[in-house]
């Protein structure tokens, strides 16, 4: 059958209206150098994952993006980012003076003082802690504030453990009253541990307030498709599984 002049020539227009668009997102995708502190569950170098990665990842990847992740000290990711060896970073704020375009909070730090359900201290405020066995996360007395460097620097029952399991077997075996650490990186080791010792139920006081954080990128761009992305997360409830994942037994 003879396909009519007029119809073939709407066909092959169609065609290259498809492949323009499809060759055309194609073109928009990119690879993106993500730079990452590591720091469990939010980045773990050995899996090449971690809450922060994952959300990462699978935001830019609604919007045909991939990434690769470049795994630093934590306190290196803003250097890295400067000297271009990165083209994206977490974990950063809009007031760490690194010139970048942030993106919308991805994610929300929240340092807590975590005490035993049962017989474990009230604690309302930091300046309740100066009375009982604090352990704290290294250099938490220089990251935490004013006040809880006074508490610190007070207390002669307060110490720093850079082995954040180790912190969490204390309050278990009864050697601590408190640990002094982020909400998800004490349930993640809780989750490490829980064949090692008997876990007992805890209280999460938040005297501390949370910290948003956002990542870092060199393009605009993308960073309005990470955005984008991130929101859809939230909105199909992928993200909350996400970080479920880490911290859930």
């Amino acid at each position: 059958m003879k396909i009519p002049q007029k119809s073939t020539t709407n066909y092959l227009a169609l065609v290259g209206i498809t492949c323009f668009v499809g060759f055309s997102s194609i073109a928009q995708a990119a690879e993106i150098k993500v730079g990452q502190g590591i720091l469990p569950p939010y980045g773990i170098k050995e899996s090449n994952s971690g809450i922060e990665v994952d959300i990462v990842r699978a935001a830019l990847a609604k919007k045909g993006h991939t990434i690769t992740v470049r795994f630093v000290p934590f306190g290196r990711v803003g250097k890295d980012f400067t000297d271009g060896k990165i083209d994206a970073a977490n974990t950063l704020t809009s007031s760490s003076g690194v010139k970048a375009e942030y993106s919308d909070s991805h994610i929300a730090y929240q340092n807590v003082a975590t005490t035993l359900k049962d017989g474990g201290p009230k604690i309302a405020t930091i300046a309740d802690l100066s009375a009982y066995k604090v352990v704290a996360f290294a250099k938490a007395s220089i990251f935490l504030g004013s006040d809880f460097a006074k508490m610190a620097a007070g207390n002669k029952k307060y110490r720093e453990v850079a082995d954040q399991a180790t912190q969490n077997k204390l309050l278990m075996a009864g050697r601590t009253q408190a640990v002094v650490g982020d909400i998800r990186i004490f349930q993640y080791y809780n989750k490490q541990i829980k064949d090692q010792i008997e876990l007992k139920e805890v209280i999460f006081n938040k005297i501390f307030e949370p910290t948003n954080y956002s990542v870092a990128f060199k393009d605009a761009k993308i960073r309005d498709d990470f955005n984008a992305g991130l929101k859809e997360l939230r909105d199909s409830g992928e993200y909350d599984k996400i970080i479920a994942k880490y911290i859930s037994n």
